[in-house]
């Protein structure tokens, strides 16, 4: 059975190499240098996607985020890094600005502290 089956794939290599072979040879060949066409695309970016960047703060050292802005306790402590804000921002009664970030814990709230600096797109 082996030797019907490697036969039968000899005997159909030499049929696509002797058809290869056999071939007629192409003389007369054109060459197109200039082609014109109608770019139809769609849209994919509108002016409505468009939206101003939201603030960012730069923390440079531990800085502690809430939960709300009233929360007596912080939830946990952010080191040095650079924070994407939601671009809510509210003043408490003490003129302390709080701004809403976003954390690994969903959006939280920090009070913008003196060391850090924001930066307004």
């Amino acid at each position: 059975m082996k030797k019907l089956a490697s036969l039968t794939v000899a005997m159909g290599l030499m049929a696509s190499i002797a058809a290869t072979a056999s071939a007629a040879e192409v003389t007369n060949t054109t060459t197109v240098t200039e082609t014109t066409y109608s770019p139809r695309f769609e849209t994919v970016i509108t002016q409505s996607d468009l939206r101003p960047a939201t603030p960012q703060i730069i923390l440079t050292k531990a800085t502690p985020f809430y939960a709300s802005m009233n929360s007596p306790v912080a939830t946990g402590f952010l080191g040095a890094q650079t924070l994407d804000t939601t671009g809510n921002i509210l003043v408490d009664s003490n003129g302390n600005e709080w701004r809403e970030i976003y954390t690994w814990l969903g959006m939280r709230w920090i009070k913008v502290p003196a060391s850090a600096y924001v930066i307004t797109p």
